[in-house]
């Protein structure tokens, strides 16, 4: 497992007509496990990271990653994969920003993610 650094250095927002729910079920197992961690929000983690996925129009994904350059384009994959398109950027350890960047495409995604039994 890869040591998390100690404050959010990503941070992604995800232009979805889909919810919280729907997009926190791109992130599937065996790498990541997926929990509700409030009424609407749900937290996904992984061994290089531990992100929020929140808020409507756009989703917001933020949270500690690993090696960021790196494991920041493995999480905007999942959504890339799924025909979603955004931003993300990512910062080091004085919260400078080191990186940031569009992905997917202006589609807004239309592929439906796999049904996951939050309990």
């Amino acid at each position: 497992m890869a040591e998390l650094p100690d404050l959010t250095n990503f941070y992604c927002s995800v232009h979805t007509q889909q919810g919280p729910e729907e997009v926190a079920r791109f992130f599937t197992p065996p790498d990541w496990r997926v929990r509700k961690c409030s009424w609407t929000d749900y937290e996904a983690q992984s061994d290089f990271a531990e992100v929020v996925i929140e808020s409507s129009g756009p989703i917001l994904v933020h949270g500690p990653v690993a090696n960021v350059l790196v494991n920041s384009l493995r999480i905007t994959k999942l959504f890339a994969a799924a025909g979603l398109a955004g931003t993300f950027e990512c910062y080091d350890e004085s919260d400078a920003l080191i990186f940031q960047k569009r992905f997917g495409s202006s589609v807004g995604g239309t592929k439906s993610a796999p049904e996951m039994d939050w309990r």
